[in-house]
């Protein structure tokens, strides 16, 4: 099945897209042919090069950055806080796109099945409030979506429409938190979400996710590259869950592997896949089943860090796919929603698909639209007994 994009409308759009291509050739948006497209391509590849040079001494004072910090934390320079109960923290060495989230739905689900009473700590990437905020089902049902979007962002309303009764937490200040979670909740386990660089809050068990096809990005420290932390961080990890390994080769996957132990030889690594299991109408929550994509013609709508394995997934699933990338966490406007619907209506789509990440920021759909709007509905699946080998790893770690 073939996907196609949209094109960019303008020279601005278009570098963007290049310097994120030459940051990951992952994060690689297609764009339509035109015409003088070589002297395009050169004129980009001129200007990306130089901006990426420019950008050399920020990372490299980033990285001095992130030395210094660690070294203060690693010294006792800088107080941590030490949570009464154990700590689990699911994380990334790279900004974004390793699919994190189904990884922390798992992880609480997962200790759930062991007896465990856990919250989960967030900062809310994207929300637009600093204040610590506690998400019950109570206050979401009262909250209308605007509010609740800036009050605690996409990725805890997606992991709270998995898990309505797991208590959650959002602040940037991880330890305040933490204390507000144990305070309101009394839990016997915390998961940090993206958490790996926040070392004021000490934990007993850190998971990293990777990308099987690129896990370091361009090997370049931000605003450079992606990583967010030099490679040899990865020692600080006991877990390492690399995903999407069925989007690769099996030498990709083994130099993957390889790359990860060179860092940390006593790492546990766990392959995983990301496994769509559903289509959800946003109009009435009602799932669907994957065969209703078969042979459907899609408008396939997202703003994710790696739009390119949306559609590419729609696509073996049958789909006839049209790819609207929009940048990462982007909220849609009314305009951009009305284009969308005038799109799906006019081009003859049988409906729109999403993310459910997206769905939260689509705060302008119409109740008779959202009908015809749809969430595709994935969870990570650990693979090769991954599971069994995360529990132990789990188990071992909040003994105390």
């Amino acid at each position: 099945m073939a996907v196609t994009s949209r094109p960019f409308p303008s020279l601005a759009s278009r570098l963007k897209a290049a310097l994120l291509a030459r940051l990951d050739p992952g994060l690689a948006i297609p764009v339509e042919a035109e015409k003088n497209a070589g002297i395009l391509s050169r004129s980009l590849n001129f200007l990306t090069t130089a901006i990426l040079g420019l950008l050399e001494p920020l990372s490299v004072a980033y990285g001095n950055g992130v030395a210094i910090r660690n070294w203060l934390y690693e010294t006792g320079r800088l107080k941590t806080y030490r949570p009464p109960c154990p700590t689990v923290c699911v994380g990334n060495i790279t900004a974004g796109g390793t699919g994190k989230t189904p990884a922390v739905i798992l992880v609480c689900q997962l200790l759930r099945e062991m007896g465990r009473r856990p919250a989960l700590l967030s900062r809310g990437y994207g929300r637009r409030e600093r204040a610590v905020r506690v998400l019950t089902a109570a206050e979401l049902e009262a909250l209308g979506p605007r509010q609740a979007l800036a009050r605690f962002g996409d990725e805890v309303l997606t992991i709270a429409s998995h898990m309505p009764d797991l208590p959650i937490v959002v602040s940037q200040n991880r330890a305040a938190a933490a204390r507000a979670a144990c305070d309101r909740f009394a839990p016997d386990v915390l998961v940090m979400d993206d958490g790996f660089g926040h070392l004021r809050l000490q934990r007993d068990l850190d998971i990293l996710m990777f990308d099987a096809r690129s896990p370091f990005a361009n090997g370049r420290l931000l605003p450079r590259g992606l990583l967010r932390e030099p490679v040899w961080a990865i020692q600080r990890a006991k877990v390492a869950i690399v995903s999407r390994t069925d989007q690769c080769t099996p030498d990709q996957l083994a130099a993957t592997d390889e790359a990860i132990r060179l860092h940390n030889p006593d790492i546990t690594l766990i392959h995983s896949v990301h496994r769509p299991t559903g289509l959800r109408r946003v109009s009435d929550q009602q799932l669907l089943l994957l065969s209703h994509l078969s042979a459907k013609k899609v408008l396939a709508v997202c703003g994710i860090a790696r739009p390119n394995s949306f559609f590419a997934t729609l696509s073996e699933l049958g789909a006839v796919v049209t790819g609207v990338p929009f940048a990462d966490h982007h909220i849609f406007t009314k305009r951009e929603v009305e284009r969308l619907v005038a799109r799906r209506q006019s081009g003859g789509f049988d409906f729109m698909v999403t993310t459910e990440k997206d769905v939260p920021r689509l705060l302008n759909l119409s109740r008779d639209e959202a009908q015809k709007v749809f969430a595709l509905v994935v969870q990570l699946e650990l693979i090769d007994n991954g599971a069994e080998r995360l529990g132990k790893s789990l188990e071992h770690a909040i003994k105390r």
